[in-house]
C-alpha cells in the first residue's frame, strides 16, 4: 500500500484511528509514570578485639567471627526467610523485591552444602522513597549492634575482648533503579501508531469489497 492510499485508508477509518490514538496515549502515559525504586546495600564487618597478636582488627580472621555473625544477623531477622543466591553480590531487585530487606550471612557453598567464611552480613533495603531506605538501613544497623551486645552480655565477655562491628561503606549510598520515563512515552506510543495503522491497514480492504457487494446487489435488477 503505497502513502497514499494509506492516508486515504487512515481518512475513511477515521473512528479507528480516533480509538487507537485515545488508548495509544492513555498506556504510553501509564507507561512513563515515575516507578522508580531505591537500594542501598551494606557489608556489617565484624571486628576481633585489638591486642598486641592483632593490632589490626581488620585482618584478623576466624571461625567465632563468623559464627557470631550468623547469630546475630539470625537474632534481627527472625523467621524471616533469608534467599540463597548464586553470588554474593547479588541481590534483592534481582528478585524483583520493590519493597523490603534483607540481612544474610555471605554463603560461598553450592546446590549441595553451605559454606560460611565471611565475617560480615550483608544489609540490603530496597523501598520506594530515599529517606525510606536510608531509615530502614539505619535501624538495621543499630539492632545488630544491640544484638551483639545482648549475645557477649550473656556470655558476660570482658570489655577488652568483645567483638565489635563497622559499616563498608562508612556512609549510606542509596542509589535509584528505575528507567526512563521519555524513552517509555516514546516506546509505547511508537508501538500504539504502529498496531493503529496495521489494523486500519487489514480492515479497510475488507469493509471495502463488503461496499461493494452491497453496492452490486442493491444495483442488480430482479429476476422475473
Amino acid at each position: 500500500m503505497a502513502l497514499w492510499d494509506l492516508l486515504r485508508a487512515m481518512v475513511r477509518r477515521w473512528p479507528f484511528v480516533v480509538v487507537g490514538a485515545i488508548i495509544t496515549l492513555a498506556a504510553a502515559n501509564y507507561a512513563s509514570q515515575d516507578r522508580s525504586i531505591y537500594w542501598t546495600r551494606t557489608d556489617l564487618v565484624f571486628l576481633a578485639p585489638k591486642n598486641a597478636q592483632f593490632p589490626n582488627a581488620l585482618r584478623a580472621t576466624s571461625e567465632d567471627l563468623v559464627i557470631t555473625a550468623g547469630v546475630v544477623g539470625k537474632l534481627v531477622a527472625g523467621t524471616r526467610q533469608v534467599p540463597k543466591f548464586t553470588a554474593t553480590d547479588a541481590g534483592l531487585i534481582g528478585m524483583g523485591v520493590r519493597d523490603g530487606w534483607t540481612v544474610r550471612l555471605p554463603d560461598t557453598g553450592g546446590q549441595w552444602a553451605p559454606n560460611y567464611v565471611d565475617q560480615w552480613l550483608i544489609i540490603e533495603v530496597v523501598g520506594p522513597d530515599p529517606v525510606t531506605v536510608r531509615t530502614r538501613k539505619e535501624r538495621l544497623v543499630e539492632e545488630m549492634a544491640a544484638a551483639l551486645d545482648q549475645v557477649q552480655d550473656e556470655y558476660q565477655v570482658a570489655q577488652a575482648f568483645r567483638m565489635t562491628t563497622k559499616e563498608a561503606p562508612g556512609s549510606t549510598v542509596v542509589y535509584p533503579v528505575g528507567g526512563s520515563s521519555r524513552r517509555a512515552f516514546a516506546v509505547t506510543g511508537l508501538l500504539g501508531a504502529a498496531a493503529t495503522l496495521y489494523l486500519v491497514v487489514r480492515i479497510d480492504p475488507i469493509l471495502l469489497r463488503r461496499r461493494e457487494r452491497r453496492a452490486k446487489t442493491l444495483t442488480e435488477p430482479d429476476v422475473v
